[in-house]
């Protein structure tokens, strides 16, 4: 029997007795429910790499993030979103547009990364970072960072694709 004190943890009459058997032949099948579809998603093959790669780019234009174009990964004039393939795997990171990037990286090479530029650049890649962290987590997409890496996240296979 479940343990599941919802919604009649104490149950003084026959009603809310029925009340609860029934809140926990409810829960015991919801769970026998999840544990069979499990199951049966661990039998699916996995994505192709550059499916999920398409995939991937969909659901983060569609979250309304600017997609930086995949080649090449250092445009100059671009920044955004940028989702490639690094040894069969979907990379996701963030190119901020050259207004902001170059500026902090010239402070950081003349060893002053403590400057306003070379804080500014490197919160609001932090944030970027985070936030994409956050939305592919809301599209169901599991993350690792990248090694060697604070910044990215490598994308791994998803359960289910979602159906948005």
């Amino acid at each position: 029997m479940a343990s599941i004190n919802y919604p009649y943890p104490d149950p003084k009459n026959d009603a809310e007795r029925e009340a609860k058997r029934q809140a926990e032949d409810d829960y015991e099948r919801q769970e026998q429910e999840a544990a069979d579809f499990l199951d049966w998603a661990e039998g699916l093959p996995t994505v192709a790499p550059e499916l999920l790669l398409e995939q991937v780019r969909l659901d983060l234009a569609t979250a309304g993030l600017h997609m930086a174009p995949p080649e090449p990964l250092a445009d100059e004039e671009q920044g955004g979103v940028v989702v490639y393939l690094d040894d069969d795997r979907v990379v996701v990171d963030w190119l901020p547009q050259i207004r902001l990037d170059p500026a902090a990286l010239g402070q950081a090479e003349a060893d002053r990364a403590d400057s306003a530029a070379g804080i500014c650049c490197a919160t609001v890649r932090e944030a970027m970072d985070t936030a994409l962290g956050t939305i592919l987590t809301g599209f169901r997409y599991t993350t690792t960072r990248r090694p060697h890496s604070r910044l990215g996240h490598i994308i791994g296979q998803p359960p289910t694709t979602p159906d948005f």
